[in-house]
């Protein structure tokens, strides 16, 4: 498929975005899962879509990430049908995910974590060299989009889930509709959403889509309608909270209710794709670890990001990759461990030659260091182990460097999250730079930081050893964007 260009203004009225509400997904998938102990489970798992994607394997008990993707094709949509026009628009072609997110699911601490990310989210596509809206890897294929998650964000992906917008209604309609409380009437005149009286509403399945792909919302305030100006970041909002109450309701109806399960299955079956090795025994042990799971326990959260005008007059949103480390570090199989690597950045100003030791004893640590900094637009001359230059065992991160090359090791410095201390070394070569990673070896920054992070003044006082470890940084709360429902006051219950 040819790749499709972000890079140009998008016009207001756009083809209707397709929310698949991702963990419901899952769900969707844990109760074909919990069926499978019966021929009719097994008969319906072999009916599955599966898709061929090369992802990497999770050892046995560890965490996994699910790749999970709401797919808006128009694919699914008959034209004949009374509401077609609402989803087709005038459009018939093309693909798009509206939803992309990573769920990750710890089965030793019986966890689960939500990662939304925005559609128009400003990444390097993998394989191309290029930057466009993360949209576009979707656009070039599930692979594409996996890579571009792993190579950009250094989030693996062990599984890939995908859904349609029928599937999301078909989940809604299983479990007899999903409740919710409006503080507010709330209405998006381009998704169809259209809550004019505040209380407890179970959302139906057309307007359950509605509401989940609002980017326009609207609400009620002094008898006015105004308009709630946060666009996808404040739909994400919407949908993680969406996901929670999907969730609770889901589970308690399709855990006691055969016919219910049934349903689930049967929607599963008809609009879920998985890649090829999510398997039965996967999918059990999946349903095991959501069998009693409550939505409220589901962990959400969003990426720090900025809003970006591109050269070519594109809106998008541009990461900020230092504020986004503790985040990402919640989905990483290793947390502070640096992207596997991209395709080569332009190189820096005055490109840098660095070669690159594992001091930590950290698997592949040099490895993951050196295709960062490759993707940052450095040069790399090597990799190896810092026992090479007789350091074993190293705390702090240091960039060591022949004479007259201070320069160039403060610039490899101010490109490492965590900073590094600078050393120059008489016995390395002329135009040497090394940097070795250290234990406190975090990731590495796209663009160099205004100072060494960690640098005398910044990182330690006076009576700090210089291998002292960096504090480690909780990742921020995942604060509501913009105008969302809310809990129904004391006395009352939605469902």
């Amino acid at each position: 498929m040819a790749a499709v260009s972000d890079d140009a203004p998008r016009p207001r009225r756009t083809w209707p975005q397709r929310l698949v509400l991702a963990l419901g997904v899952i769900l969707v998938l844990s109760c074909v899962a919990g069926a499978v102990g019966a021929a009719y489970g097994v008969w319906k798992f072999d009916q599955v879509e599966k898709y061929d994607i090369d992802l990497p394997d999770a050892a046995s008990g560890a965490p996994r990430n699910y790749l999970v993707i709401g797919s808006d094709s128009r694919a699914v949509v008959d034209a004949d049908q009374p509401d077609a026009d609402r989803f087709l628009n005038g459009e018939s072609g093309g693909r798009r995910s509206d939803t992309i997110l990573v769920v990750r699911v710890d089965p030793r601490r019986e966890t689960a974590t939500m990662l939304s990310l925005p559609r128009d989210l400003w990444v390097p596509i993998s394989g191309t060299g290029t930057r466009q809206r993360i949209n576009t890897a979707y656009a070039m294929g599930k692979q594409v989009l996996a890579d571009t998650v792993q190579q950009y964000l250094g989030i693996p992906v062990h599984h890939y889930v995908e859904v349609d917008f029928r599937g999301f209604q078909g989940l809604v309609k299983a479990i007899d509709g999903v409740p919710m409380y409006f503080e507010r009437a709330m209405r998006d005149p381009y998704s169809g959403l259209d809550v004019l009286h505040p209380g407890c509403v179970n959302l139906d399945a057309d307007q359950a889509l509605a509401f989940a792909r609002a980017r326009h919302l609207e609400f009620i305030r002094d008898g006015v309608w105004r308009s709630d100006p946060t666009g996808d970041l404040g739909r994400i909002t919407r949908q993680q909270i969406f996901i929670r109450r999907a969730i609770s309701r889901a589970v308690g109806k399709g855990a006691s209710n055969p016919l219910t399960l049934k349903r689930l299955v049967d929607v599963g079956v008809a609009n879920v794709g998985i890649d090829k090795r999510l398997s039965p025994r996967d999918l059990l042990a999946l349903a095991r670890r959501f069998s009693s799971f409550s939505g409220e326990e589901l962990k959400t959260y969003t990426l720090p990001v900025v809003e970006r005008t591109t050269d070519g007059g594109a809106d998008v949103l541009q990461l900020d990759e230092r504020a986004a480390v503790p985040t990402l570090d919640l989905f990483r199989d290793r947390p502070g461990s640096a992207p596997p690597g991209t395709s080569p950045a332009k190189p820096v100003e005055g490109a840098v030659d660095v070669q690159v030791l594992n001091g930590s004893g950290v698997d592949k640590q040099a490895a993951n260091a050196a295709g960062a900094l490759q993707a940052a637009g450095f040069r790399i001359a090597g990799t190896g182990n810092a026992g090479d230059l007789g350091l074993d065992d190293v705390d702090r991160t240091e960039v060591r460097y022949a004479a007259g090359e201070g320069p160039s090791a403060e610039l490899v410095a101010r490109h490492l999250t965590a900073g590094a201390d600078l050393v120059e070394d008489d016995d390395l070569r002329a135009g040497a730079v090394v940097l070795v990673a250290g234990r406190d070896f975090t990731t590495v920054e796209a663009a160099a930081l205004d100072a060494v992070p960690g640098a005398e003044g910044e990182r330690r006082d006076d009576t700090t050893s210089s291998t002292s470890k960096p504090t480690t940084t909780s990742p921020p709360t995942t604060e509501p964007v913009g105008r969302t429902p809310g809990e129904p006051p004391p006395g009352t219950s939605c469902g």
